[in-house]
């Protein structure tokens, strides 16, 4: 029987949703700050004017509760947790349309296009503040907070590190994979071995039950974005609600690119490409078809794949029975073989 992913993310995110507004909304509201967070949420429309939610799928924060729930079978305690990683993940998104220049997000004008760079960084600051708020309000042992702050601490540190190495390889003349492999590790793997981790850690103190669910979110976090850079650059823009090639555009080192740096009978002239300072449209759609000749879609899926496998026999034997392991697996396999 096949899970239907929408409908777990769905479920769960009523809840995640109901932390986050309790949250925000337990602080004092200084002129249009709240509201822009909203938006940015999906609770607002651009004249912030509620609305039906166009937010995104809360992937993060559902893993969370998911982990929690497999182990000992409610997820309630993870709920602040779930509420800190997906509001972490929000003020990561802020930022990185401010320094990619993306004018969309989820279909819609992003933060910094509609009230400008200034504010969208203010806003991004503030999000990540309340979701110290949050995580602040886990149901552990007090002796479990210590752990999970450094957990949470790391985490974002890490999400610095991976966006500064993706901004950075940009401009860099070579890059090798084990350098991408750590990029990637920061800028989006870390986020999801933390909510596994600390979800997993909402309900138990069994350090190796623990050890499988973080190695499951570390490793799948990792086919994640291998999966979101081969979207980026031939995925559709009806369904990923990105425009079309702009990895290319910007010029980002990920995986397929750089397998055609390597391999690709046409690499010296990839060199060349990339050693402008700006692409050109005819520019886009030669590096566009040297990838694709190159077969870089092909080794780039296969390399989600093999990551996506390890990250799943993480969780082999865990939680035998368990609904919510069933649907944490259905999870991991959706964001890799996900088409948008």
């Amino acid at each position: 029987m096949v899970i239907p992913v929408t409908a777990i993310l769905e479920s769960y995110s009523v809840y995640t949703n109901q932390e986050i507004k309790r949250i925000l909304d337990s602080r004092k509201k200084v002129g249009l700050l709240g509201d822009m967070m909203m938006y940015h949420l999906g609770w607002r429309d651009e004249q912030l004017n509620p609305c039906e939610s166009k937010g995104g799928k809360q992937l993060r924060s559902t893993m969370c509760l998911l982990a929690c729930e497999a182990v000992c079978g409610k997820f309630d305690n993870a709920l602040p947790g779930a509420a800190a990683v997906e509001l972490v993940h929000n003020f990561s998104l802020i930022h990185d349309d401010i320094e990619d220049g993306d004018e969309k997000r989820r279909h819609r004008p992003t933060v910094w296009k509609l009230w400008g760079v200034p504010q969208a960084i203010n806003t991004g600051d503030a999000m990540d503040v309340v979701s110290y708020m949050a995580i602040l309000e886990l149901k552990v042992k007090p002796e479990t907070m210590i752990p999970v702050l450094k957990v949470f601490n790391d985490t974002i540190m890490q999400l610095c590190e991976g966006q500064y190495l993706d901004m950075d390889f940009q401009t860099r003349k070579t890059v090798t994979v084990e350098e991408y492999i750590e990029m990637i590790t920061g800028k989006t793997a870390a986020l999801i071995e933390a909510s596994t981790a600390i979800g997993a850690m909402a309900a138990t103190d069994d350090q190796k039950v623990i050890g499988h669910f973080k190695s499951f979110g570390h490793k799948i976090g990792i086919g994640f974005q291998i999966q979101d850079d081969l979207l980026g650059i031939w995925g559709d823009p009806a369904l990923t609600g990105k425009s079309a090639r702009n990895d290319i555009r910007n010029k980002k080192k990920t995986l397929p690119v750089l397998y055609a740096l390597q391999y690709s009978k046409d690499r010296e002239e990839m060199k060349q490409l990339y050693a402008k300072e700006h692409f050109s449209e005819a520019d886009i759609d030669r590096v566009f078809q040297i990838l694709t000749e190159a077969g870089a879609y092909e080794y780039t899926m296969k390399t989600a794949h093999r990551y996506r496998d390890e990250a799943l026999a993480e969780l082999e034997g865990l939680c035998p029975g368990s609904k919510a392991m069933e649907d944490l697996v259905a999870i991991g396999r959706f964001l890799v073989d996900r088409d948008y």
